[in-house]
C-alpha cells in the first residue's frame, strides 16, 4: 500500500511539473514622484527619531553638561574681568588642568562621541579659550577690538545654541 501512494505522489508531482505554469501578473508601475516623496517622508522620519534619541540622550546627563557649562562660562568670565596682560596670562597658564578635568567629563557624556549634539561646540569653545580669546583680550587691552568682538559674538552664538538644545532636551518626554 505503500509503494502504490508513493507512486500516486510521484505521478502528481510529475504531472505539476509538467503542467504549464500560470503567467505572473506584470508588475505595477512605478510612480517616480511617489516614491521619491516616499522615499524623503521616511528620512524625515529617521531624521526626527534620531534628534528626538539624541534629546534624551542629553537629558540623561545633564548634570554633566551644566557642569561643563558652567567651567566654560566662568573661564570665560574671568578672562573679560581682566584688566592686563599679565592677568590674561596668569589665567591662561592655570588653564591646562582644568581643561583636561573637563575633558574627562566630556567624555564621561559621549565616550564615543556620536550621542550628544554639543561635543564639537564644547571642543571649539575649550579650544578658543587655549589660545584665540586670551590672545582677542590681550590685543583688546592693547587697543584692537576687533578679534574680541568676533569671538565674543561666537561664543555668544554658541553658548545661545547650547543653552536652547538643553533647555529643549530637558523639556522631552519618554516614548
Amino acid at each position: 500500500m505503500t509503494a502504490s501512494i508513493a507512486a500516486l505522489a510521484l505521478t502528481v508531482a510529475i504531472a505539476a511539473a509538467d503542467a504549464p505554469t500560470a503567467p505572473h501578473p506584470a508588475p505595477l508601475p512605478e510612480d517616480p514622484a511617489k516614491g521619491a516623496a516616499a522615499t524623503a517622508q521616511w528620512r524625515a522620519h529617521l531624521a526626527a527619531e534620531e534628534r528626538e534619541r539624541k534629546l534624551h540622550y542629553d537629558r540623561d546627563r545633564m548634570k554633566d553638561h551644566r557642569a561643563v557649562l558652567r567651567f566654560l562660562v566662568a573661564t570665560r568670565a574671568r578672562y573679560e574681568r581682566a584688566t592686563s596682560k599679565a592677568a590674561v596670562l596668569a589665567i591662561q597658564s592655570r588653564l591646562p588642568p582644568a581643561i583636561e578635568k573637563v575633558r574627562k567629563r566630556i567624555t564621561r557624556i559621549d565616550h564615543w562621541r556620536v550621542n550628544s549634539n554639543l561635543l564639537g561646540d564644547y571642543d571649539m569653545i575649550l579650544a578658543g579659550l587655549s589660545d584665540a580669546y586670551p590672545a582677542a583680550r590681550i590685543s583688546f587691552l592693547d587697543g584692537d577690538r576687533a578679534p574680541l568682538l568676533a569671538l565674543r559674538a561666537d561664543f555668544d552664538r554658541r553658548f545661545k545654541s547650547m543653552n536652547d538644545w538643553l533647555a529643549e532636551a530637558a523639556e522631552s518626554e519618554d516614548e
